[in-house]
């Protein structure tokens, strides 16, 4: 350990203690809730959530228009004409025609061979589409938050560990120059006690820089500087076994989700194609009335009902080619859902397996640290009695400090690689973290106001 009175520290250890004691989770400065603040910031503050929420929104409209060829729709229809004739061949060889013509017609599909009802299902798997690739979205920036947290936590720990072990050789440099000047220690120690505190600053100057970035990258991304962060508890929802995390990862992950609604929504173009070509039945009501002055015969009012069908009966080129090219992206999707799940189940298992080694890493390191907090003990007694030298007593205080940052480090892993599982799996959702009662769902999101709400609207704008 360290030698006593002034050529030894005696705040040292207690420093030691303090970071051993904060980085396994008790933090100087606790806020319980500054995680879940950190999470809500953060995602208000994503404008990718925002984008999503709007693809959803839009996604939601397409099924209204999916049904526009069930809509009534009416056309209003106004024209006025005059003409002036010449006949030089009749008594009175000019004259004028004034026509005035009014029309309202009603238009309505009554049948086209279940090509709306197949537009509904397509857009009603769209919007299942726009709801897994917000759940992806979400996902991606729940985890982008947490790393950015655990960073700073990370990041500020080390800085405290280096400015510690640098205050440390600080003192203990000065106290060699004593030594030397006492005549009882040499110039060689004196020396290496420069190198030693020449590389402690060297490691805080780089652990400060990147201190600095992860502060930066915390403030862009949440909106708001770090204070007081505390580590956060992994959700109890962690699988024992590593087949237990595939089979979540393939029932709830949405990249899988997204995959197969994608393969089911290829599958139902073929199925629109066909019916577009099948035959159609259209009811049309007209109302006319027609005036010229009463020079005509073909003035008074009109009725009209008419229904009519349509039904093509020539496949084009162009409609072969369209199927061709249906059929590829269904055989493309069903490829793509094949390795969406290839690669959702891999990750789940290398999540897993990241996790449980990430545990027993911590495990080694926190033996780690007991031992050679037993090892520098013993140095410093050596080094009082004179069986080992300063450099002995510098090489232990050095290793004990590499083994608390390797705690350090093993905490900070434990914590990523599980919540990067919980990614993996598909269930790092705001539900799971503990704010889900905070957010609105997709399904109860308002929609816009509609500028057009009657056909006045157009005359408005």
């Amino acid at each position: 350990m360290f030698l006593k009175g002034r050529f030894a520290p005696s705040n040292f250890m207690v420093s030691l203690v303090v970071v051993i004691y904060s980085i396994s989770g008790y933090s100087c400065f606790v806020k319980a809730d500054s995680f879940e603040i950190a999470l809500l910031d953060g995602m208000a503050n994503a404008n990718l959530l925002a984008i999503s929420r709007q693809d959803y929104i839009t996604a939601r409209q397409e099924l209204i228009i999916a049904a526009s060829d069930e809509d009534l729709s009416g056309k209003l229809s106004f024209s006025q004409s005059q003409t002036f004739y010449e006949r030089p061949n009749q008594v009175d060889n000019t004259y004028n025609d004034a026509t005035l013509a009014g029309a309202i017609t009603f238009t309505k599909q009554l049948y086209n061979f279940g090509e709306t009802k197949v537009k509904k299902d397509a857009a009603s798997l769209s919007l299942e589409i726009a709801k897994a690739g917000y759940f992806v979205t979400e996902q991606a920036v729940l985890m982008s938050i947490i790393e950015t947290y655990l960073n700073v936590i990370q990041s500020k720990e080390e800085v405290e560990l280096f400015e510690s072990n640098f205050d440390r050789l600080t003192r203990q440099t000065e106290a060699e120059k004593l030594r030397v000047e006492a005549g009882v220690s040499t110039k060689a120690n004196l020396a290496l006690s420069n190198s030693k505190l020449l590389s402690s600053r060297s490691e805080l100057v780089a652990a400060k820089a990147v201190y600095e970035n992860v502060v930066e990258e915390y403030e862009s991304l949440i909106g708001v500087p770090p204070v007081n962060l505390s580590a956060p508890d992994l959700p109890n929802i962690i699988p024992k076994k590593v087949k237990l995390s595939e089979n979540d990862a393939y029932k709830y992950h949405p990249s899988l989700i997204l995959a197969v609604a994608n393969k089911d929504l290829a599958a139902l173009q073929q199925e629109i194609l066909i019916k577009s070509l099948g035959p159609s039945v259209d009811l049309s009501l007209s109302a006319n009335n027609r005036n010229t002055g009463g020079v005509s015969t073909s003035d008074g009012s009109e009725l009209a009902a008419t229904i009519s069908m349509t039904m093509p009966i020539l496949v084009t080129p162009s409609s072969k080619a369209q199927s061709q090219k249906l059929i590829s992206n269904l055989m493309a999707a069903q490829i793509n859902t094949d390795e969406a799940k290839r690669a959702v189940g891999l990750a789940a298992r290398a999540g897993f397996r990241n996790h449980i080694s990430a545990k027993i890493q911590l495990k080694a390191a926190a033996s780690e640290v007991e031992a050679y907090r037993l090892v520098v003990e013993a140095t410093k007694a050596e080094v009082e009695f004179g069986n080992k030298t300063i450099l002995d007593q510098l090489d232990a205080e050095d290793n004990l400090k590499n083994a608390i940052l390797r705690e350090m480090r093993a905490n900070h892993s434990v914590l990523l690689t599980g919540y990067k599982l919980l990614q993996a799996m598909g269930t790092l959702t705001p539900e799971n973290l503990g704010i889900g009662e905070n957010f609105i769902p997709l399904e109860k999101l308002e929609d816009p106001e509609p500028e057009l709400k009657s056909f006045l609207s157009v005359f408005r704008n």
